[in-house]
């Protein structure tokens, strides 16, 4: 029987665990957004980012923070070497972007089975437990992975938003995004703001992947099926809106958990595909918000190309 603490117990647990798909997805459009670039390779950074975490905490049993700068280390690294090895040569040799595509979701699938042949198909996680000490917040439970988990989140959307608002390389970024061969006449450089597009999406990534494997249980293959979520977001949030991305994000991730309500728990990885087909099908421009509520602003490439143009 549904009782008004039920639903709201629901509720609130379904807030904190959207913060890590609230990352991943926001790290997905970004590079989308500024790069061009479908990044299904953003799985092998999770890969990458939650192996780290794992093989300094549950097997070398250093601290937890140790953990969280190695997830953020194997997602950097990986992001740069993909960003210099793949995407800057197929950019170079003009390659269209199916081609793009395939070598994101080739990568993806080998740095999955290189996880499996290293650590096992055995689900794990980077704690030796799930079980987080649970404080009574009225009639509504609130764990000790809930509240850090949500301000960690809410500050790297913050920090998204002030890069792409206020910073000289945030803003190359958006007048990359609107013209990417004007800005490079402006003399803005396409490659290094591409760059830093792949290593704030990294950061993303690295910090949900930790959030995520704390709480989770995570396979070699995990990183793939939360791809699902994360570009369903993005497209129903509209491509290139950051902010309603962000929110989609929430919101999908609110009815995903919140489902346990109405149908049974093996069924809410169907959600996720219902979630895809239709985005894909009845939103494929996403919901378009005004200009003023998105996260970066359109700004003029002049305006930019001064800001950058090297002092006499």
């Amino acid at each position: 029987m549904l009782t008004p603490t039920i639903i709201a117990q629901i509720l609130w647990t379904s807030l904190a665990t959207s913060s890590y798909y609230v990352l991943f997805s926001l790290a997905f459009s970004l590079v989308l957004k500024i790069n061009g670039a479908f990044n299904f390779a953003q799985a092998a950074m999770m890969t990458a980012a939650f192996y780290a975490a794992y093989t300094l905490v549950g097997i070398l049993h250093l601290p937890g923070w140790v953990g969280f700068l190695g997830a953020i280390a194997g997602s950097v690294v990986l992001a740069v070497l993909t960003e210099l090895l793949g995407f800057r040569l197929l950019r170079r040799r003009r390659a269209e972007q199916l081609f793009v595509f395939i070598f994101t979701l080739i990568l993806s699938e080998f740095v999955a089975f290189l996880a499996m042949l290293i650590f096992g198909s055995f689900p794990t996680t980077i704690f030796s437990s799930l079980v987080w000490p649970v404080t009574l917040v009225g009639p509504v439970a609130v764990s000790g992975w809930d509240v850090p988990a949500l301000a960690s989140t809410v500050a790297a959307v913050a920090a998204v938003f002030l890069l792409l608002r206020f910073t000289k390389i945030g803003q190359a970024m958006t007048a990359v995004s609107d013209n990417a061969e004007l800005a490079e006449l402006y003399g803005i450089r396409q490659a290094r703001t591409f760059l830093a597009a792949m290593i704030a999406a990294a950061l993303l990534v690295g910090l949900g992947m930790f959030l995520y494997g704390s709480r989770a249980q995570v396979q070699p293959n995990t990183a793939i099926d939360l791809m699902i979520f994360a570009i369903a977001a993005t497209i129903m949030g509209g491509i290139g809106n950051l902010a309603g991305t962000v929110v989609m994000a929430v919101v999908l991730g609110i009815i995903q958990n919140g489902s346990v309500l109405f149908i049974p728990s093996q069924w809410q990885g169907f959600l996720l595909y219902a979630f895809l087909f239709a985005a894909i099908i009845f939103l494929p421009n996403g919901i378009r918000l005004p200009e003023r509520y998105k996260m970066s602003r359109r700004i003029s490439t002049d305006a930019v190309a001064i800001q950058h143009k090297p002092e006499a």
